[in-house]
């Protein structure tokens, strides 16, 4: 495994001997692994951390790899008042929570996509929109989590994204598809009072994203008049931006929740970068 790297985006007002008041969220995605701390009280990010290592997928890594991992370890080992881990990827399928039964999640998982070798499937709820999360993450993965995080609630970034969506509000909500994209996937979700449209592509470059977007947009009846807001920290958005402009009606990059307070120092990376950690208070 290649040197870990480690980027911190804190408050002025931040002090580690107060973790025990924050609430700690960790979010595992294939290109790097973060770490959010906040107060509840204020719905103020206090912290970011970003893990990153070159040519290093986490979600493969095997449970020797992540323990070497010091500096994720030594911040996982804090006494936080609360604590929550995302998983982002697309190995996951969504259900209405009315049809979510244990003794199925595997029947309902297997409609959509192949059981990860040596892997769990799990499932999570939100309360947004009714909706629940079935995903399937790799067994070494949840042994790290379990390990050092016993009786953590896991949960799949899918419904954090949509909740993220959903309150903010959006104008023409019916004409806009959001594209999340991330190194080698990209969430397509269509919002309008409820989830219209929702799913993963696995994706090699920019042209397959148009591809998949447009392919969305037709099925929704909406080509002749498509918006799209993009998010991620992927390199490939502007170059994407620039592409899309050809067959949609707008494009803009979406912005953080705006009833949530961030550090000063999130004025480094852009707005749409890390949406998914910006979100973090919303994941209640």
């Amino acid at each position: 495994m290649h040197p870990i790297t480690v980027k911190t985006y804190s408050d002025n007002l931040y002090n580690i001997a107060d973790n025990s008041k924050y609430k700690y969220y960790l979010f595992f995605e294939a290109d790097h692994i973060s770490s959010v701390i906040a107060n509840e009280l204020t719905r103020q990010i206090m912290c970011l951390k970003v893990f990153t290592a070159e040519h290093t997928n986490f979600l493969g890594l095997s449970y020797d790899e992540l323990k070497q991992i010091t500096p994720l370890l030594d911040d996982m080992s804090s006494k936080y008042k609360d604590i929550r881990v995302i998983i982002t990827s697309s190995a996951c399928t969504l259900v209405p929570e009315s049809l979510l039964n244990v003794v199925e999640t595997d029947a309902y998982y297997a409609l959509n996509h192949k059981l990860i070798p040596q892997s769990q499937i799990l499932y999570c709820k939100m309360h947004v929109q009714h909706t629940a999360s079935i995903f399937n993450v790799r067994n070494e993965l949840v042994k790290l989590i379990r390990f050092n995080l016993p009786l953590v609630d896991v949960y799949h970034a899918s419904l954090l994204f949509i909740k993220a969506i959903e309150q903010q509000n959006f104008e023409q909500a019916a004409n806009k598809i959001h594209v999340n994209v991330h190194s080698n996937y990209i969430e397509l979700l269509n919002f309008d009072k409820a989830i219209k449209f929702y799913n993963t592509f696995a994706i090699a470059n920019e042209t397959e994203i148009v591809y998949y977007l447009l392919a969305a947009a037709e099925q929704l009846q909406i080509s002749h008049g498509l918006d799209v807001v993009l998010y991620g920290n992927s390199p490939v958005l502007n170059e994407l931006n620039s592409l899309l402009v050809k067959y949609v009606r707008t494009v803009q990059f979406g912005i953080k929740p705006k009833e949530l307070n961030y550090p000063v120092s999130f004025n480094q990376f852009a707005e749409h970068q890390f949406f998914i950690e910006s979100s973090a208070l919303l994941c209640e």
